[in-house]
């Protein structure tokens, strides 16, 4: 079964989705947490956590918006959720958003888990993009807009 959580942006997707997988432990996959106001990636079984945004003298970054986002960094978060592709329990991909559409960030390891894996997928994708992303992605998932309902 593959669970898309949705809801408008900053409206505690990941914040809910932390304190939901902190009762587990079958949880695997990224995370996307603001930690004192910079975006880091989580791994969502063992909580390390390093920086989503690049720094300023760093030459391999992806672009998207008013956001610089470290590629190295993007990279390590893909082999988090290369490495849970076949364990049990639950993978998270926190967000599905407009750099996978433009066929970036995660959406080559998305498509990875959609191909090798059938079920716990929980991805999220901001309100507004669900219907853009179900099309690109072809994914047959059931939308919910809370971890109450997981």
């Amino acid at each position: 079964m593959i669970i898309i959580l949705t809801a408008p942006i900053q409206s505690g997707k990941t914040t809910s989705l932390i304190s939901w997988s902190e009762k587990r432990d079958d949880v695997y996959g990224i995370l996307t947490p603001v930690v004192n106001g910079k975006r880091v990636f989580m791994n969502a079984n063992t909580k390390e956590q390093f920086l989503m945004e690049a720094k300023a003298d760093e030459a391999e970054t992806v672009r998207i918006g008013k956001f610089v986002f470290s590629k190295s960094s993007f990279e390590k978060a893909i082999q988090v959720i290369r490495n849970a592709i076949h364990n049990k329990g639950w993978l998270i991909i926190d967000e599905i958003g407009p750099l996978e559409l433009k066929g970036e960030g995660f959406a080559g390891i998305l498509k990875e888990v959609l191909i090798k894996r059938n079920e716990n997928i929980l991805l999220v994708v901001r309100e507004g993009l669900l219907e853009q992303i179900n099309n690109h992605f072809t994914i047959n998932a059931r939308v919910i807009s809370n971890t109450d309902n997981l």
